[in-house]
């Protein structure tokens, strides 16, 4: 196990960051036993000579002192630090056992010690190692069955104690990021919620105005060409004539001038990448400001104007794969490519990151991981569309978004009824 790994399953570590239940009284309680035990210890004592009485209070004070300095400052320590702490302690230890026999009962802490400071199969051998040295140090006055036991239990308890107390902190750390993520995800949620509801209003309203104002003041503009001309070739007065037709390219002009006006709302209302530019280069304004990974955009089949309603949702769904790619993938190349078909348009994300397991994702409960793929799930199906997520483990994702769309309408006959581009073409009328 690496340091970082040690020092996060470290108990004192635990105990400073404040968040773990039962972690100061776990402390607490091994300080009050082994104090304990020092008291018992120089109480034992006191039945020896007087040089060896003096001899056992010094070995006493010193384990005393070290342990509990050390359990002061082993967090601020280095892991180095603390296993040639550890290796004093035990050290003395073994000297006293044989001066002062109830100090065998220090193995409680020290076992505790072994399986804070290495929690992982070294400290297992070190209790394995101390257990043995404890049954051994009774082998000049006779191994009794309660003398084997006594270590064994002990080393047995202390185990489990320690086991179940990392047990219920591994779970309490867990529903923690948990919640966090939760938080976290709300917070996201509610953001994307707000600016969906945003952009579905002001598409809304650019359809309105599409529909209503911009196409009276095009049928407008158009009644009074047709007067105009009807106008000219009629016989009347010229002066008469005249007065009549300057009105008329009067209010012409003024049509005019409010379509520009219409048209520069209807922009205004687009999706800030369309507004500015095509699909194909909104998607390169999208994977511009993303370092680190190499973006190939394509386009295939004809390209041709969509409705603007179905360009606004290819370029949500695009900037919801590609942020997905950015975030989670840690992918070094991605490659998007926007297909023209007769009957649809499709937009396919792939890259070659660590990718995941869809099942495991949607068996996720909502608003935990990748909370980007029910919203790109949605906005297709808003349009009749579906999204298609396809990824595993080590292999990569390709996320693949087809809308419908009406086929392409030969000019001659006519263009589609619906859409901003016929509205463009109107305006240049």
């Amino acid at each position: 196990m690496s340091e970082s790994g040690r020092n996060e399953l470290d108990v004192e570590t635990l105990v400073k960051r404040g968040n773990q239940p039962g972690a100061m009284s776990y402390r607490n309680s091994i300080h009050i036993l082994t104090a304990t035990l020092l008291v018992v210890g120089l109480g034992a004592s006191a039945r020896l000579t007087l040089p060896m009485f003096a001899l056992s209070c010094v070995l006493l004070f010193v384990w005393g002192f070290f342990y509990f300095y050390g359990s002061t400052k082993r967090v601020d320590f280095s892991h180095g630090v603390q296993l040639a702490w550890l290796f004093a302690l035990s050290l003395v230890w073994i000297v006293m056992v044989p001066i002062v026999p109830v100090s065998i009962y220090l193995l409680f802490p020290l076992f505790f010690l072994y399986l804070q400071v290495m929690p992982d199969v070294r400290g297992i051998i070190a209790v394995v190692g101390a257990t043995a040295v404890a049954v051994a140090s009774q082998y000049s006055v006779g191994l009794t069955f309660g003398g084997v036991m006594g270590p064994l239990v002990s080393a047995i308890v202390t185990v489990a104690i320690d086991y179940a107390f990392r047990t219920l902190w591994r779970v309490n750390n867990e529903k923690q990021q948990l919640i966090d993520q939760l938080i976290e995800t709300r917070s996201q949620l509610a953001v994307t919620e707000r600016n969906a509801g945003i952009a579905e209003e002001r598409q809304r309203i650019a359809h309105e105005i599409h529909d209503t104002v911009a196409q009276g003041l095009s049928s407008i503009q158009m009644l009074l060409h047709v007067s105009e001309q009807e106008i000219l070739a009629a016989e009347m007065e010229e002066k008469s004539k005249d007065a009549i037709v300057k009105k008329m390219r009067l209010a012409r002009q003024t049509a005019s001038d409010n379509l520009s006006e219409a048209r520069a709302m209807i922009a205004a209302l687009q999706p800030a990448a369309l507004s500015k530019t095509s699909l194909e280069g909104a998607l390169h304004r999208v994977t511009e400001p993303l370092l680190g990974i190499n973006f190939v955009i394509s386009v295939d089949g004809e390209v041709r104007q969509l409705p603007m309603k179905t360009e606004a949702t290819l370029l949500r769904i695009a900037q919801g794969a590609i942020g997905n790619v950015a975030k989670h993938s840690e992918a070094k190349n991605c490659h998007v490519t926007l297909t023209y078909e007769d009957t649809e348009v499709r937009l396919d994300v792939v890259d070659d990151g660590v990718g995941f397991e869809p099942s495991e994702i949607s068996s996720t409960p909502a608003g935990l991981g990748h909370i980007g793929l029910s919203a790109l799930h949605q906005r297709a199906v808003e349009l009749h569309g579906e999204v298609i997520v396809e990824s595993a483990y080590g292999q990569g994702t390709a996320v693949s978004a087809a809308l419908p769309v009406e086929p392409p309408t030969d000019p001659e006959v006519g263009s589609p009824t619906s859409g901003h581009g016929e509205f463009s073409a109107e305006l240049d009328n």
